[in-house]
């Protein structure tokens, strides 16, 4: 896209130069209030954010483009470049369409109720050693959030690797409209976010449903073989070359003799073995989705082993951390819903071994009707894994206490706090002994790493 005009840019935008010259040439979008503008960079200003800090950074800056509404025009320093648009979000959709169709670029979109992140960055580390590879950042994976995205494609990249996510139905169809991926990746379907979906595990469906039909017609499927979830998506050979991974027989790419290690993972795939740096068996299911869509792309075994071996384990996401007193603390505190907080369960039961292990719990949001059996079920596989100690967080995260003493638990080994970090941290370090192994697990909103970060 860049560089460009500035006329050309206002007229893709479906805007006006208010003040600049439109001859003038811009080569970049802006994201940050950190960066500094120059006069062939663009800023926009959007009304639903912070209107003084946004002000305030542009009174800072001598020079650049910025982009925003007319009743804000006023309001913009009178030195900077100006192009007014009617809608800020209209205008970034048509940008962005745009770049897509003047990319030659490779594009894969990921979904998934879980295991979107893990698996977009292990795709990456993978892609990026043979490809000039965009990847969308951190979890910014919803229609509305795009731009920060495809306003960064240039000519060079060869391959974007987008997670999609979703807040409502229509949210994934939106993003494959503009990035029409040849690869669409179906991690697994199950009860995240049913909350914002009429409380039905149908709907979770429906939208996961998107991505398939938002393939490319003659683009390449890859999904779970083993997911009850992604075997009621409605799949066309036809359309769509279909691919699977899991851990039984029958799928495309078949992870078997899988192991814990001290630093991760291993399985073998054929004949070839794999390391990835992050616990958990759900994770050895992300790893054969990054390999699947690196080997579609044609990179040799030898680079994907020793991408995937090394690959950056994003934070909060079964991140370990040594805490005090030879403590290891399990930070997968990003986000929860029951399946994963269910599989992280697992991996403490697995790290753990003999050692003093405790789960550190809070409460799951976004899980509407389900959410009292969701808690309760958690609670069950407390009971069935065993931890040393349970510690619940929350007024929903009591309900998994209770599904844990129903279930068998002992009920003196069962601890329920507010959400109020000082008191957890200082009751596990008063009754956690040196050398035990922590996990901890909620829903963002309780920021549970504020316990993780008194305990290192």
């Amino acid at each position: 896209m860049f560089p460009m005009r500035l006329g050309q840019f206002a007229s893709l935008a479906g805007g006006s130069v208010v003040r600049g010259n439109p001859q003038s040439i811009v080569n970049k979008v802006v994201f940050s209030l950190q960066e500094r503008l120059n006069p062939q960079s663009i800023k926009l200003i959007h009304p639903a954010k912070s209107m003084e800090r946004q002000l305030s950074y542009l009174r800072q800056q001598r020079s650049g483009v910025v982009v925003t509404v007319p009743s804000l025009k006023n309001h913009i320093p009178k030195h900077l470049m100006l192009i007014t648009v009617a809608s800020l979000k209209r205008s970034l959709w048509k940008v962005c369409a745009w770049q897509r169709n003047h990319s030659k670029a490779t594009f894969i979109g990921i979904t998934g109720s879980s295991g979107k992140t893990t698996t977009k960055e292990m795709a990456t580390a993978i892609l990026m050693r043979r490809y000039r590879t965009l990847k969308s950042q951190e979890n910014m994976n919803i229609a509305s959030l795009m731009h920060y995205h495809h306003l960064r494609l240039d000519s060079r990249y060869q391959v974007a690797v987008l997670e999609m996510g979703m807040k409502t139905l229509g949210d994934i169809r939106q993003q494959c409209v503009v990035a029409r991926p040849t690869i669409g990746v179906v991690t697994c379907v199950k009860e995240a976010h049913v909350g914002h979906l009429g409380n039905s595990l149908q709907n979770v469906v429906r939208a996961k449903q998107e991505l398939v039909d938002g393939v490319k017609p003659g683009g390449i499927l890859i999904i779970n073989a083993d997911d009850p979830g992604v075997r009621k998506l409605r799949v066309n050979p036809k359309k769509h070359r279909v691919l699977t991974f899991g851990t039984r027989p029958g799928a495309t790419y078949q992870a078997t003799h899988i192991r814990y290690t001290k630093q991760g993972m291993e399985f073998n795939l054929g004949k070839t073995q794999y390391h990835i740096p992050i616990w958990g068996e759900h994770n050895v299911y992300n790893a054969l989705a990054a390999i699947a869509i690196a080997k579609q792309l044609k990179v040799p075994d030898p680079i994907i082993k020793d991408a995937l071996r090394k690959f950056p384990v994003p934070k909060m996401r079964l991140q370990r951390v040594p805490g005090k007193n030879r403590r290891l603390l399990i930070n997968d505190a990003y986000n929860a819903n029951p399946s994963a907080m269910i599989a992280g369960l697992d991996v403490l039961r697995k790290v753990s071994g003999p050692s003093f292990s405790v789960a550190v719990l809070g409460s799951m949001n976004e899980l509407g009707s389900h959410s009292t059996k969701g808690h309760l079920q958690v609670g069950q596989r407390v009971a069935a894994t065993r931890p040393r100690l349970l510690v619940t967080v929350g007024n929903e995260g009591k309900k998994i206490a209770q599904g844990a003493i129903s279930a068998g638990f002992p009920r003196n080994k069962v601890h329920t706090f507010p959400n109020q970090p000082n008191v957890v941290a200082s009751f596990l370090n008063r009754h956690v002994p040196p050398g035990a192994v922590l996990y901890f697990k909620a829903s963002r909103s309780l920021k549970l790493e504020h316990i993780v970060n008194r305990l290192k």
